[in-house]
C-alpha cells in the first residue's frame, strides 16, 4: 500500500484547528457537529482521525471531502487500509465487505471507479499528521504512536500494524499506564470505539459508535485534556508521597 507517509500542517496565525473522529459515512452526523462546533468553511482546518468510510451510506462523498476541499485532511484508518488492500486482494476484499467491517458499499461502483477514489485516498491522506504552530505540536495517526514522534516522520517504513490497527497504547490507558510520546505536545488518535480518553498526551476521540454522538474537537481542548491529564498525574503523585511520608513519620514514632 503506497501512500503519504507524513504531512506537515501549518495553521495560519489564528487559524482555528479542529480534530473529528471515525466518521464512518455518516456524513449526516459531520455536519450536524460542524453547526453545533461553529466550523466554519475556508477559514478553519479539520482533520479527521481516520476510518471516514464503512457503515454509513456516504462513503465516497465523504472521501471527496477530505481529498478535495482545502484545509481538510485526513490520516488513514484501518478502514481505508482495507479498502485498498481489497482492490487487489479477494480474500481482504471479502473481510471488507463483510457486515462487520461494513464495506459493502464499494459493490455498487466499477473497479475504475473504485481505482478513482482509491487514488484520491493514496495522493491525499497520510499515515500521520502534524499540526505545528509557535504554540503547540499535535500529532495525528489512527492508532497508536511510536514513543518518539520523530519516527512518525522520518521513518519511510510503514507499520501498518501499530498506526492502523493496534489498541495495545488504548488499553494501557484503560488500564491507568501512562505513555507520553516525546516530540509532540499531543497525539490525536480514533480507532476505538469509546467515549473520549485521554492519557499521557494521546487523546482518543472515536466516539460515535459508543456513545451516539460525533466528537469534533478544538487543538485548544486537545492540549486543556492533555495539561488536565498531567495535572492528575502530579497530584497522584504528590498524594501517594505525602501518604509515604506520613506512614514513614509513623513508624518513626512507633520506633
Amino acid at each position: 500500500m503506497v501512500t503519504i507517509q507524513h504531512k506537515v500542517i501549518k495553521p495560519e496565525p489564528g487559524q482555528r484547528v479542529f480534530f473529528c473522529g471515525d466518521v464512518h459515512g455518516d456524513k449526516e452526523a459531520l455536519n450536524t457537529k460542524l453547526d453545533q462546533v461553529g466550523f466554519v468553511d475556508a477559514q478553519d482546518i479539520l482533520i479527521f482521525t481516520g476510518d471516514l468510510i464503512d457503515r454509513g451510506d456516504h462513503s465516497e462523498e465523504l472521501i471527496k471531502f477530505a481529498t478535495c476541499t482545502p484545509d481538510i485532511y485526513s490520516v488513514i484508518g484501518n478502514h481505508e487500509s482495507l479498502f485498498l488492500h481489497g482492490l487487489q486482494d479477494p480474500l481482504t476484499r471479502s473481510i471488507h465487505t463483510g457486515a462487520n467491517v461494513g464495506g459493502g458499499w464499494i459493490e455498487q461502483y466499477s473497479q475504475s471507479e473504485l481505482e478513482g477514489l482509491a487514488e484520491l485516498i493514496k495522493n491525499n491522506m497520510s499515515t500521520s499528521i502534524t499540526v505545528e504552530t509557535e504554540q503547540y505540536k499535535i500529532g495525528v495517526v489512527h492508532a497508536s504512536a511510536p514513543n518518539d514522534w520523530k519516527k512518525v516522520v522520518n521513518d519511510s517504513s510503514l507499520h501498518e500494524e501499530q498506526w492502523l490497527w493496534s489498541r495495545g497504547q488504548f488499553e494501557d490507558a484503560l488500564a491507568g499506564k501512562v505513555h507520553v510520546v516525546t516530540g509532540v505536545d499531543a497525539v490525536v488518535h480514533g480507532h476505538v470505539a469509546n467515549a473520549l480518553v485521554a492519557s499521557g498526551n494521546h487523546v482518543w476521540i472515536d466516539t460515535q459508535y459508543h456513545t451516539g454522538e460525533l466528537t469534533i474537537i478544538e487543538a485548544s481542548c486537545v492540549l486543556d485534556c492533555v495539561r488536565n491529564q498531567s495535572e492528575m498525574v502530579g497530584s497522584a503523585l504528590e498524594n501517594q508521597r505525602l501518604d509515604t511520608m506520613n506512614e514513614l513519620s509513623e513508624l518513626d514514632k512507633k520506633l
